[in-house]
């Protein structure tokens, strides 16, 4: 199994009313922190090593993490030293966990309920990747935006090409493929993000990709998906994992 890194350092500004005390991974869901649900999942895949990118209140992570003591996983914090975006975040993490593969990327804001082992099948499969975003399906199309991507792979890979903002050009159903925010990243992939600045990963670096032809994409139909960025969604969380 490949390593993990998790995007575990945002402010959750959107969630101060609810969780003002706290980094957003660590907001209590259905009696746990969510990051807590997070590092279960990955258990469950048997992933071994997982690299915590932190920032904001980024002690409190380490403590819960320390004070948790998962059998089996690996489980370590890199702190950026200041705000890098979610690309450069992913680049920074990698290099001072020495993580010199391929490696997943994971928001820590979102839980997603597809096997992580299928997405790297899926990024194996396909046509020289540097990238493999996993796309889950929802109906509520006012809140994503879109992953356009060629129809032609059947159920395995399919070569993404374009994005659509939410809100925009939305289909007739409201049925929409998002990116579930987790991906599996070749080095390459990141190998233009300037050490030290802060990078978006979906703004800079997928657009870059889907030019050269090298962003693939793996449908997960029926895997759940939510994210805890606002307090509606918090809410929703609880219920879901309870």
């Amino acid at each position: 199994m490949l390593p993990v890194i998790i995007l575990a350092g945002g402010f959750g500004t959107r969630l101060q009313s609810v969780v003002d005390d706290r980094p957003k991974v660590l907001a209590e869901v259905a009696g746990k922190p969510f990051l807590e649900h997070l590092l279960a999942r990955m258990a469950v895949e048997g992933v071994q090593d997982v690299v915590l990118s932190t920032g904001y209140l980024g002690e409190q992570v380490k403590a819960f993490v320390g004070a948790l003591g998962l059998a089996g996983m690996n489980v370590q914090c890199v702190r950026e030293p200041e705000p890098m975006g979610t690309g450069g975040a992913l680049a920074f993490a990698a290099r001072e966990a020495g993580i010199s593969g391929p490696f997943v990327g994971m928001n820590g804001d979102t839980f997603f309920g597809g096997l992580i082992s299928e997405l790297i099948e899926a990024h194996h499969a396909a046509q020289s990747p540097k990238a493999t975003i996993a796309l889950a399906r929802v109906e509520s199309a006012d809140r994503y935006g879109r992953v356009l991507f060629d129809e032609g792979g059947g159920d395995g890979p399919v070569q993404v090409t374009g994005f659509v903002e939410k809100g925009q050009d939305m289909p007739a159903n409201g049925s929409i493929w998002i990116n579930a925010g987790v991906y599996v990243l070749s080095q390459s992939a990141l190998a233009d993000a300037p050490e030290g600045e802060r990078v978006s990963l979906e703004r800079a670096i997928f657009p870059r990709l889907v030019e050269e032809g090298s962003l693939w994409a793996h449908r997960f139909p029926d895997a759940p998906f939510l994210d805890i960025g606002t307090p509606d969604d918090y809410a929703r969380a609880a219920q879901m994992l309870a």
